[in-house]
């Protein structure tokens, strides 16, 4: 017996059609048993699943939020078998485990679903286990914690959600922060492993404290992209992180606008003439991770300062791209760390308090007290 649990609100509301006219033939016609429910309200998926008498496997027609909904209902123990039929708006960590499948086709939508059909081996998940100052809860993420202008984006964008219900509505918040820097430290867990864009590979980092300002941070697991085509921590995919009984890992990736060689100081002039760069960088995850090979090119013509390959080793590359366990990040004290507060764990938005900060460690299933592995 197999639990189907829809969400008939995420994305374009369609996956209650979806699942009847498509993935209910396909269990009628293997002869699986199955019940059947739909969520009525947010955080309502994790007492269903909780509540369901065989609820080891649960097919699950929904966003990424809905399962993140799940990896943190504290009543879920031992192992949990999902099958993702993605019908959120986007749908990281299904495009990450399904890379070039066009899930706007019907066919697209159900590879996790014949996966389970075919009896294939499922993948287990690490989660990034989130903990912030002050608050008593463990936050559970299985594709993303950001701070900074990703967590900025998913917080404005959801007052477009109605108006913009796809993808489009990020883009629209990202103008909107564009010019915004974000002052907070940052500490590495070790080791540490830094991406080197002249040699595409990862070599020993030998600090674990970097300083402000941030224009981007963002930290994975599990996955590459957060949308099918934004691929955000390629690296996860060209070069895969160790198993995970050699201990979880997180790809993060940062943007610091004053390594930038142009700029020496946070003043006004400088936020606007880096937005510039940031829309690159973002850009360049659109073109199959290209921003992580993106460098600086000496040259006083900020026009002409951003190249796809810097010619010479000396050049700084635009992004720090980092292999390790786990990050602290602290926002500074008073009105200039304001915005450095918001945190956004697979989409969910939570606020640092004043003088505190965030945690975030990668653990892998033999370390968690839910263990969740998808059919893929």
């Amino acid at each position: 017996m197999v639990l189907v649990l829809i969400n008939p609100v995420c994305g374009d509301k369609s996956a209650a059609a979806f699942v009847d006219q498509h993935v209910l033939p396909h269990l009628n016609t293997a002869n699986i048993s199955y019940d059947f429910a739909t969520t009525t309200a947010p955080n309502s998926s994790g007492p269903i699943v909780a509540s369901h008498p065989s609820r080891t496997t649960v097919i699950l027609a929904s966003g990424d939020g809905t399962l993140h909904e799940l990896v943190n209902h504290s009543s879920l123990t031992a192992q949990l078998n999902v099958v993702l039929i993605p019908c959120g708006t986007a749908n990281a960590l299904y495009g990450s485990l399904f890379p070039g499948v066009d899930t706007a086709t019907t066919e697209g939508k159900l590879h996790s679903l014949r996966a389970f059909l075919d009896n294939r081996p499922t993948k287990p998940l690490s989660l990034a286990r989130t903990t912030i100052t002050d608050s008593p809860k463990t936050i559970n993420a299985a594709v993303v914690v950001s701070t900074a202008l990703h967590a900025a984006i998913l917080h404005d964008s959801e007052e477009l959600r109605n108006e913009h219900p796809g993808t489009e509505r990020f883009k629209i918040a990202a103008q909107k922060n564009s010019t915004v820097w974000y002052n907070a430290s940052l500490n590495l867990h070790g080791p540490v492993q830094i991406y080197n864009p002249s040699t595409k590979d990862f070599v020993p980092f030998s600090s674990d404290a970097l300083s402000g300002p941030f224009v981007y941070f963002l930290s994975t697991v599990n996955v590459d992209r957060l949308e099918p085509a934004f691929v955000i921590t390629p690296l996860a995919r060209r070069i895969p992180p160790p198993p995970q009984s050699d201990g979880a890992t997180c790809d993060i990736v940062v943007l610091r606008p004053l390594r930038d060689p142009l700029l020496s100081t946070d003043t006004e002039d400088a936020r606007k003439a880096y937005a510039a760069t940031t829309w690159a960088a973002l850009t360049g995850a659109y073109q199959d991770g290209a921003h992580i090979d993106l460098t600086y090119t000496p040259t006083t013509n900020k026009e002409a300062q951003i190249s796809e390959v810097g010619p010479a080793l000396s050049d700084i590359p635009v992004l720090e791209y980092f292999r390790c366990t786990g990050w602290d990040w602290t926002p500074v004290s008073g009105p200039e760390g304001a915005s450095a507060r918001l945190v956004c764990t697979d989409g969910a938005i939570d606020s640092i308090p004043e003088g505190g900060n965030v945690r975030c460690c990668a653990q892998g299933d033999e370390a968690t007290v839910l263990r969740v592995s998808i059919f893929a």
